[in-house]
């Protein structure tokens, strides 16, 4: 079995009885030894490799414990609409505007990334907007959160969506004075134009997985819950990827609804497979977005169109009750988007409801973002041990926007994160990729900082340190998924993955920690990174 000397780093093991080493002996996948180097020199065979890390800072390696591996691999081909590469209306309009001169009529523009609180007029694109520069392609434009898009005139035409079309549960289409479509499509009405986009194949697929694969192994991560395999093709591709060797991480697959029935008949439950890939939970919906403000609230969202806007429910609590009864009570874990109170309250419920029929100890279900906690939910929260896996970098890039759309006081407890952990909540970070930034010392910075994209203070009261920051993306991100005894510390027989950084993040300025650069990352004792 092949052993790996890592000697002279700073490891921080997040292992509460020995937290610091100097020295990692890896034996195969696994950790060895963890101690001084005299020792690892000790305990090493003849003829092992040594590697000198200089004095090199190493932490378990990041676990990314919600994103869209595929949705991002494959947005990396579209339009870049984020800020600040456009800061306005003219310039989105201008980037769509070079990719209609380079493809073929009638072919589609796809792109993604912008927000509206950040483009100088201050609001959605519209139809019109996107047909001066693009009137013989249909466009799909999506916002940063992912929960709405505008589209051009071309594309409601081949969809056939008008003024008097109807929307879906959860959905809502944005109309003009005239009673026509603006063109922006909010939560579920996205679909009726999205099923006109031709869908990839499953090759497509895996090629996305391995482009994200590439870069998230050079921000340090080693692990990743993909959040919602919603087809046969998706599941399909992990397979692909992860059995032919092209996807170093190891793999943590989160079900969406529409395979719940599916994964039912076959026997399917969480934690079946092995440390490459993983079934995990039940996915599910139950509102939409903050910065789109349609998140499911008790209280109407400011500076609205609509006072009495409380956000759009995916779901009836009916409903939501009967599919995470489902879940529950077919052994999966259960994790459901909810990010307004309202939502929280709902999947709360529903929560407490499938425990209380049948009880599991051990559920570890999960609230996805879970971002506005008024303080009875945080209780709740914690006397029912549920975990909150919430994105920090939402308040880097996103932060602006909650100000302005929920004001000062709302803000404050949306996205708690020194509230949730004194309440004892198990909180886990994550960043929601594409929505944000995938880099997990970004988000660590913006739980450290609490500063929006402005640098305007966003909730300083709920900052937390660097050190745990980083054990919400090892360890806990370990225990969301199950495999604390497998991963998430550097400690004598766990996975030997951890990544290698150039700094201590607390020894740097706090604005700097998303700059410190990874220096290696190294998954079942194999170096797969280096910069």
């Amino acid at each position: 079995m092949r052993e790996r000397l890592f000697l002279n780093g700073d490891f921080r093991t997040m292992n509460p009885t020995a937290p610091v080493a100097s020295a990692v002996v890896t034996a195969g996948d696994r950790i060895a030894y963890v101690g001084d180097i005299a020792g690892a020199r000790a305990y090493a065979h003849a003829g092992a490799e040594e590697i000198d890390l200089g004095g090199a800072f190493v932490t378990p390696g990041f676990i990314e414990a919600h994103n869209h591996m595929i949705g991002f691999g494959l947005t990396l081909a579209d339009v870049d609409a984020r800020f600040p590469t456009v800061r306005s209306i003219a310039d989105l309009c201008a980037a769509i505007g070079r990719r209609a001169e380079e493809v073929p009529s009638g072919s589609w523009i796809l792109a993604r990334g912008y927000d509206d609180n950040k483009l100088a007029e201050r609001r959605h694109p519209t139809r019109h907007d996107l047909d001066a520069v693009a009137p013989n392609h249909p466009v799909f434009l999506v916002n940063g959160s992912g929960h709405m898009a505008v589209v051009n005139s071309l594309a409601l035409r081949l969809a056939d969506v008008s003024g008097s079309t109807t929307a879906p549960q959860g959905g809502h289409i944005v109309l003009d004075d005239d009673g026509e479509p603006t063109g922006l499509l909010q939560e579920t009405a996205q679909e009726l134009v999205r099923r006109e986009v031709p869908k990839p194949i499953r090759e497509d697929m895996a090629d996305a997985l391995r482009r994200c694969g590439q870069r998230y192994v050079a921000a340090g991560i080693t692990s990743s819950h993909t959040a919602g395999v919603n087809s046969a093709d998706e599941m399909a591709a992990h397979h692909l990827v992860t059995f032919d060797g092209s996807l170093p991480l190891r793999t943590y697959l989160m079900i969406g609804r529409p395979l719940l029935g599916l994964v039912e008949n076959l026997g399917l439950r969480t934690g079946l497979g092995d440390t490459r890939l993983r079934i995990g939970p039940i996915k599910l919906f139950s509102d939409g977005s903050l910065i789109g403000r349609t998140a499911a609230v008790f209280e109407p969202f400011l500076e609205d169109p609509r006072p009495d806007n409380l956000g759009l429910e995916m779901m009836p609590q009916e409903e939501l009750d009967e599919t995470v009864r489902r879940a529950h009570d077919a052994g999966f874990q259960v994790a459901t988007h909810a990010i307004g109170d309202r939502a929280i309250h709902m999947v709360l419920s529903a929560y407490e409801r499938a425990i209380a029929a049948k009880p599991r100890p051990n559920h570890r279900h999960r609230i996805e973002h879970c971002g506005i906690c008024r303080p009875e939910l945080i209780q709740r929260l914690a006397e029912g041990r549920f975990l909150a896996v919430s994105q920090p970098i939402f308040i880097t890039e996103y932060g602006d926007g909650f100000l302005r759309h929920l004001g000062p006081e709302r803000s404050a407890l949306t996205y708690p994160f020194r509230s949730l952990l004194d309440a004892g909540v198990e909180l886990v970070f994550s960043s929601d990729c594409p929505v944000s930034a995938y880099e997990p010392l970004k988000g660590i910075q913006a739980a450290v900082t609490e500063q929006t994209g402005s640098s305007q203070p966003y909730a300083p009261a709920e900052a937390i340190s660097v050190d745990e920051g980083i054990r919400l993306y090892t360890l806990a991100g370990a225990r969301a998924s199950f495999e604390e005894a497998d991963k998430g510390s550097i400690e004598v027989g766990k996975l030997a993955d951890f990544a290698i950084l150039a700094d201590d993040p607390a020894s740097v300025e706090p604005n700097r920690i998303g700059d410190v650069p990874i220096l290696a990352t190294v998954i079942g004792g194999v170096t797969v990174y280096e910069a």
